[in-house]
């Protein structure tokens, strides 16, 4: 038997004998879902058990509280090979997105990895990314340096396909906000500046824009402020929107286009626009061939089965700016046979399933088994390399 089955099969071995206790956090974490940067139990939770398995944790790193960095040595530092964790919860909907899922794929795998890390020439990681649907998480902690000693990168996440290649939109958030005057609206209204006329003509305007844009745009708002009283002119109104585009040079672009709309309307009503982005962009995934193909060898060779050609639009991950600094992998693995939408209540339950239990499981097993691979053949990990800087 060479080097590698063995050391597979402890790792499979591991997983198996651990799959108990990951599911319970995993269904603990469902019964405790917390928002971005109030994930204290699942943090907790999770660095504890880390601990347990011998992994020297740092908490609160890139200056998120809820942000953690584990890791374990073996006979060299690198290279160094992150698995991540996410575990934030969405208002009202709870792990609408899964994410009590992708907690345990992380951290489970680095754990499994890190039984037979004596053996191998690296280091394992788990790093917990707190608050991917709000802030996006990642983006603060590669800002921060959290990523600068981490060669690779690898999660997954829950979906109602099995995909290897992600794709993910660059997105930002924008906040349009217009500054009018006030006016009895009955009285003396030409004597005002309805601002909430501006941004009900921005969003028209962005109806149409729209037209001439590629499919793969996504354009979508709410209006967070519009007045207090329907018989004062509103004095302020503020809409804050997710602009998506294919890429970030698209997006760029894009947000050009949406200024101009905002400022028509600022002319047009006589009102002041200001617009601001108030986080960093999500940048589009960058997948190298070489670590997708060794990943989707693995989950082949466990079993699991592929779309190579997913119909559903994507969305944004902060993965994506990861992705632009070190190599990524981000499949996705069906958890259900059902059509079911994301970031809702019946996806959350199907976290919970049978199905998602076997299919969870699997997922460990393969990203470990990578991530192996990875470990013991250094001609793999610099191909990774030399493909990642051809994608710069």
């Amino acid at each position: 038997m060479s080097s590698y089955d063995r050391l597979k099969n402890k790792i499979l071995e591991t997983v198996d004998a651990l799959a108990d206790e990951a599911w319970g956090i995993s269904q603990f974490l469902f019964d405790n879902p917390e928002l971005g940067l109030q994930e204290l139990k699942a943090s907790a939770t999770l660095t504890s058990t880390l601990e347990k398995y011998g992994f020297t944790v740092e908490r609160g790193v890139g200056n998120l509280p809820t942000a953690f960095k584990a890791y374990r040595t073996g006979t060299a530092d690198a290279p160094s090979i992150a698995f991540l964790s996410e575990y934030d919860a969405l208002p009202t909907i709870g792990h609408g997105c899964g994410h009590n899922l992708i907690a345990i794929v992380g951290s489970f795998a680095g754990i499994a990895v890190a039984h037979v890390i004596n053996e191998l020439p690296g280091r394992v990681l788990v790093i917990g990314t707190p608050a991917e649907e709000t802030i996006g998480g990642k983006i603060r902690m590669l800002e921060n340096g959290v990523f600068d000693d981490v060669d690779i990168a690898m999660m997954a996440h829950p979906s109602t396909e099995t995909v290897v290649r992600a794709k993910a939109l660059a997105a930002q958030t924008t906040v349009i906000t217009f500054h009018g005057k006030p006016a009895h609206a009955a009285a003396t209204p030409w004597r005002g500046i309805n601002a909430l006329d501006a941004l009900i003509q921005t969003f028209v305007g962005l109806d149409q824009l729209r037209k001439q844009l590629k499919p793969s745009v996504r354009i979508a708002g709410i209006i967070t402020e519009g007045g207090e009283r329907p018989n004062v002119i509103p004095e302020k109104a503020v809409g804050k929107f997710s602009i998506r585009a294919e890429n970030y040079d698209e997006l760029k672009e894009l947000l050009n286009k949406v200024q101009h709309v905002a400022e028509g309307a600022a002319l047009a009503t006589g009102a002041k626009v200001e617009i601001i982005f108030p986080e960093p962009p999500y940048l589009d995934m960058r997948n190298v061939e070489s670590l997708a193909s060794t990943f989707e060898k693995k989950w082949l060779e466990l079993g699991g089965t592929l779309i190579t050609d997913p119909g559903k639009t994507p969305g944004s991950l902060d993965i994506g700016n990861v992705s632009h600094k070190i190599p990524a992998l981000h499949p996705s693995f069906a958890i259900t046979d059902k059509h079911i939408a994301g970031h809702t209540r019946e996806f959350a339950d199907a976290t919970r399933t049978p199905m998602a239990r076997r299919e969870t499981i699997r997922m460990i097993k393969a990203l470990a088994i990578t991530a192996l691979e990875i470990f013991i053949n250094p001609d793999l990990f610099n191909q990774i390399k030399r493909e990642f800087a051809q994608l710069q």
